[in-house]
């Protein structure tokens, strides 16, 4: 077998070319270039370090500190944003990290400052239009605050979703994210257990750290838009009535009714999973009498159901039937007419609880007994062309 050749200590010169990038030029006794063929203004820097393969060298803090002449303290500053750096300093040790290709080790960084940035989401469903909006929304939050995701789908299973937050905590995440559905979540024992922070979103569960749209208020100002345009007889789509927040919209839009002494008969309300196929049963309430003037769905993709078989029908859509739906996911600004919801203000409900989850996991060292905080998100109505007055049908 061939003998491995013996690497020796070499010169590493360094130029800036102009308008170029900053290259190393290497050769295993001597440069390619002798330092004579050099003008004083063209050298940037000249060290000598013993080179190795990069399969045997691994390049440190202080490999870069000496590159770019600087101290080791001030890399690590760079590169945590510890402290200021001017930028000419900031520059030369870009272009060291650059030459000798040095990669934070994540894992070091971690057991040291005991902080991965990471975080983990858990939600019910990713084909939910809904949920997959939150995710995004939620991912490009922790993104502008320099931390990343860690996705999970519970598909709406307690026991999964126990399993899941167990194994986000053994990754060594910082806090959790979580949407559950269904019955209140198991999480919270664990996170009572582990001291892992956790906050809950589009859900409030009592006593526990949550952000969450106001679904009453929600259903209320749909039931207020409607009977203002002169809708007295409406049908429910009421998708998922045993998740919270979904009761909540029913609770309010019921409640609006009830103030303006408006009786709503239980035959038009239609229960079902919160899926589009509830939306295509809207023609069982086509055939009530008197029929039906407008549909309130308590999801968009409910609505978006309810559209398609009116459609199917040859019922226009709103001059033989307003609609209105409930979260402003993003197809429903291209139906035709675009739809008019209830926007829960998903920006900003993600926006809040990352900053409130963040600001648990810079608590949890100094405050183990805190007030959960409740965070309500005002939601808000978007008039579109789904819905009118019922003078002007025809």
């Amino acid at each position: 077998m061939p003998r491995a050749p013996r690497v020796r200590n070499a010169c590493l010169l360094t130029r800036e070319p102009s308008g170029g990038p900053f290259l190393p030029l290497i050769e295993e006794h001597r440069c390619f270039f002798c330092l004579e063929s050099f003008q004083p203004a063209d050298i940037k820097l000249l060290v000598r370090i013993p080179l190795f393969p990069h399969s045997l060298m691994k390049v440190t803090i202080r490999s870069v500190a000496k590159l770019a002449g600087v101290a080791p303290s001030t890399v690590s500053h760079y590169l945590n944003q510890s402290a200021p750096v001017a930028a000419e300093t900031a520059q030369s040790v870009e272009r060291a990290i650059a030459a000798l290709n040095y990669r934070v080790d994540l894992g070091a960084r971690s057991l040291r400052m005991r902080k991965t940035r990471s975080i983990g989401l858990i939600i019910p469903n990713i084909m939910s239009p809904y949920f997959g909006e939150i995710a995004q929304t939620i991912e490009h939050a922790l993104w502008d605050k320099d931390h990343q995701m860690l996705l999970c789908i519970s598909e709406q299973e307690l026991e999964r979703e126990v399993i899941q937050v167990a194994s986000l905590a053994s990754r060594q995440v910082d806090g959790i994210l979580i949407v559950y559905q269904g019955q209140p979540s198991k999480a919270v024992q664990f996170s009572k257990n582990h001291s892992l922070p956790i906050v809950f979103v589009d859900r409030r569960i009592p006593g526990e750290d949550s952000v969450a749209s106001d679904n009453f208020n929600g259903g209320q100002l749909a039931a207020r838009h409607l009977t203002e345009l002169g809708h007295r007889c409406i049908g429910m789509l009421c998708g998922g009535a045993e998740i919270e927040n979904i009761a909540d919209r029913i609770d309010g839009f019921l409640a609006e009714l009830a103030r303006q002494q408006i009786d709503m008969n239980s035959e038009y309300i239609l229960h079902e999973p919160q899926e589009l196929q509830l939306g295509l049963r809207v023609g069982e309430l086509l055939k009530k009498q008197p029929r039906p003037t407008a549909i309130f769905a308590t999801t968009d993709i409910v609505a978006v159901g309810a559209w398609l078989a009116l459609l199917e029908s040859g019922r226009r859509v709103p001059q033989d039937m307003s609609i209105i739906g409930f979260d402003n996911i993003e197809m429903s600004r291209f139906l035709n007419p675009p739809l008019t919801t209830i926007g829960p203000a998903t920006r900003e409900i993600a926006a809040k609880a990352v900053e409130l989850l963040l600001q648990r996991i810079s608590e949890s060292e100094h405050c183990a007994n805190r007030e959960p905080r409740n965070v309500v998100i005002p939601p808000a109505i978007l008039v579109r062309g789904s819905t009118l007055a019922v003078q002007s049908a025809r």
